[in-house]
């Protein structure tokens, strides 16, 4: 009897200890983990998207061009910047910041970059957008439409980029982690290139990406 109620006990022991352990498990995989995973970084400068391409009607090409041998231009410098605000146009904290901060001291603005590729991949712009004619909202998502740069997220490990535009999803690691990939955009894995290849037909040998 005594034994029968003593193996009971210790059973009831092991699976108490067993659900603590899975719902630590579990805690820390949602939320510890992510937040040792992934660091948050801000813009030097608050550009606002939306005001540049909606309401003045700037097309990404204004800022995001390439140059008359093929190759792309990228961030803008601040030479780009300030053939239109060599002086304040408005009256918002973000542009006297660039103008003081920036342009009238020469400076160049460090921006962070949301879509850089590892050091093993050869991606080309020209043959993205001019040959294959794809839109730039293809791999940067609704960047274009952004109100304020908001923080991105980059993984300590692969140093791949992450960024959320949708108001009704927090910008955390959680966000990422559960993979909600329709509101969050940022450096393209191979997964997504190769994907987009097999769609249109075109080659996914590994010569193709990595040089």
């Amino acid at each position: 009897m005594r034994t029968a109620l003593s193996d009971r006990m210790n059973s009831a022991i092991i699976l108490g200890f067993f659900l603590s352990g899975f719902v630590l498990c579990h805690f820390a995989a949602r939320f510890f983990v992510p937040a040792l995973m992934f660091a948050k970084h801000k813009q030097p400068v608050a550009f606002s998207h939306e005001i540049h391409g909606v309401e003045v009607e700037i097309s990404c090409d204004t800022c995001h061009f390439f140059y008359e041998d093929g190759s792309w231009s990228g961030i803008p410098t601040l030479d780009v910047c300030a053939e239109c605000h060599s002086e304040l146009l408005g009256e918002s904290e973000a542009e006297e910041k660039l103008v003081k901060e920036y342009v009238e001291k020469d400076k160049d603005i460090n921006w962070a970059l949301y879509f850089r590729q590892p050091q093993c991949v050869s991606f080309s712009h020209s043959s993205h957008v001019r040959r294959a004619r794809l839109a730039c909202e293809t791999c940067h998502g609704p960047q274009g439409l952004s109100g304020n740069e908001a923080e991105y997220l980059i993984n300590r490990i692969t140093k791949y980029t992450h960024v959320i535009y949708d108001d009704e999803s927090s910008n955390s690691p959680g966000t990422i982690m559960q993979k909600k990939k329709k509101n969050v955009w940022g450096t393209m894995g191979m997964d997504e290139c190769a994907a987009c290849h097999w769609a249109r037909g075109t080659s996914t040998a590994c010569f193709i990406c990595h040089k």
